[in-house]
């Protein structure tokens, strides 16, 4: 789980008359909702489900909860990373300047976006719409592919194709945008007894 996270975090046809990528994400200041994450195989087969919470706000501010069936966090208060497994009572903090490589994380919190991605719309065999994002340094990247899904201008589904043709499906609900959220909100809180990782 905790590759993932890192993954995550460190790093058809032509749609007609939309807003670009750049200028829907561009929009989004401030993002709050829930999040159910499934993850199959090549073969189409289900290997994980679980659900969450996420909140961020840019730049570089987010709080990324896993609730169930288990419990991880990821965490930046816009210097440093928080990885924090319950399970392994442990923490690893990592300064965000010196995190390497591209992260689909990136598409939402990033403000130069045209310089990381190369983007393009879709639409899909059932006539979704789709964004679609190619890491341009694809050497620096742990994934193919992003495809992010608007729903009313609102974020709806994020779609992930790793190197090893695994698909993670995000499907957002309940979701605020543009709220003003205090910056104290993404302060991490060490728990009593956790190892503390510094890279």
């Amino acid at each position: 789980m905790i590759k993932f996270l890192i993954v995550f975090f460190i790093s058809l046809n032509s749609v007609i008359a939309q807003p670009n990528l750049e200028q829907l994400l561009y929009s989004i200041k401030s993002f709050k909702g829930e999040f159910t994450q499934i993850v199959t195989d090549q073969n189409g087969e289900i290997i994980q489900e679980v659900e969450g919470r996420v909140l961020f706000k840019k730049p570089n501010f987010f709080r990324w909860s896993y609730v169930s069936p288990f419990q991880n966090e990821v965490v930046s208060d816009g210097e440093l990373l928080y990885l924090y497994d319950p399970d392994l009572k442990q923490v690893v903090v990592s300064p965000l300047s010196k995190l390497g490589g591209v992260s689909p994380a990136m598409l939402l919190v990033a403000t130069n976006i045209k310089t990381i991605f190369i983007t393009n719309q879709v639409q899909d065999k059932k006539g979704i719409n789709w964004f679609r994002s190619i890491p341009r340094d694809k050497d620096q990247a742990f994934f193919k592919e992003v495809y992010i899904n608007f729903d009313d201008f609102k974020l709806n589904i994020m779609r992930i194709i790793d190197n090893f043709d695994n698909v993670t499906d995000i499907n957002f609900k309940n979701i605020i945008q543009n709220n003003d959220i205090n910056d104290a909100t993404f302060l991490f809180n060490f728990p009593e007894g956790v190892d503390v990782i510094k890279n």
